[in-house]
């Protein structure tokens, strides 16, 4: 989603970062803490970030997201679990071949299925992070029931937003032949026993569980320059909440890129009267 603001976005700094997890604490607010940001593996300072977060015995989850290279280092997840990561939000973008040809890594599958398989031997959470775009869309559903053998607890795929107004990188998916792969999904979940998320897609393409629909995001520190160039992407455009029809208050519905690309989708998006039902 970045792409190449990423580049120009700082680090946050140690003094900021405790000023923050400070005020979180005497708010009497947040319970769950998540580091991310390109990659935060790379960060050598995590371990530290991560030991003052534990050391304050306030959160509940502190969570990493990462691609989960770095995990096939056993002594390095030790060291994470250890200084307290209780949680791993890990990214899968395809089975081998798409996956290495996403990352631009040859091996990076193996080795984020190793790192998988190193968290199965300790008692944290683990969740696995697939963005759906064009390279992938084929094979979500094997993807998925190779993933719903992992030590996961739940799987989450992601509709993709770029950052901004056009799909100039030709990666966003026509949501009316997804909507097809849904019923397969949810029998997979049933079959497997493990939870689908679907995040930032229109809640009404689908009705019916097992699958979630999840819109709902975390309080996020970034610096000012993500957000203004967030603001101008068009993401929540929906033809139903325009007319007012529409009253769900956490759906993200369309962004600019993907009504320019494939309209606004009227025929296959329903306005939801109250939050959890449609009209």
């Amino acid at each position: 989603m970045l792409g190449d603001m990423k580049r120009e976005l700082p680090a946050i700094g140690f003094d900021r970062f405790r000023s923050v997890l400070y005020q979180i604490r005497n708010d009497g607010r947040f319970r769950n803490l998540i580091l991310s940001g390109a990659e935060v593996s790379t960060f050598d300072e995590l371990p530290r970030y991560v030991q003052f977060a534990a050391s304050l015995g306030w959160f509940k989850k502190i969570q990493i997201q990462t691609n989960g290279r770095r995990l096939r280092d056993k002594d390095y997840v030790r060291h994470l679990i250890d200084c307290g990561v209780n949680e791993f939000f890990v990214s899968i973008q395809g089975l081998e071949t798409t996956h290495d040809a996403t990352t631009r890594v040859a091996g990076s599958f193996s080795d984020t299925v190793t790192g998988l398989r190193n968290l199965a031997e300790y008692k944290v959470n683990l969740i696995g992070n697939t963005v759906l775009t064009r390279r992938n869309v084929d094979e979500i559903l094997p993807l998925f029931a190779f993933l719903a053998k992992q030590p996961i607890s739940e799987m989450q795929l992601w509709n993709f937003f770029p950052m901004g107004q056009t799909d100039t990188g030709n990666q966003i998916v026509d949501l009316k032949a997804f909507s097809g792969l849904l019923p397969k999904l949810a029998s997979l979940s049933v079959e497997t026993g493990k939870p689908i998320v679907l995040k930032s897609f229109p809640q009404c393409i689908f009705a019916g569980s097992p699958l979630y629909f999840d819109s709902i995001f975390p309080v996020t520190v970034l610096p000012d320059l993500f957000w203004r160039q967030f603001g101008e992407c068009g993401f929540g455009q929906c033809f139903y909440r325009n007319t007012g029809q529409c009253k769900s208050w956490q759906c993200w519905g369309l962004s600019s890129a993907y009504v320019q690309k494939y309209g606004d989708e009227r025929e296959l998006l329903r306005p939801i009267e109250r939050e959890g039902e449609e009209l």
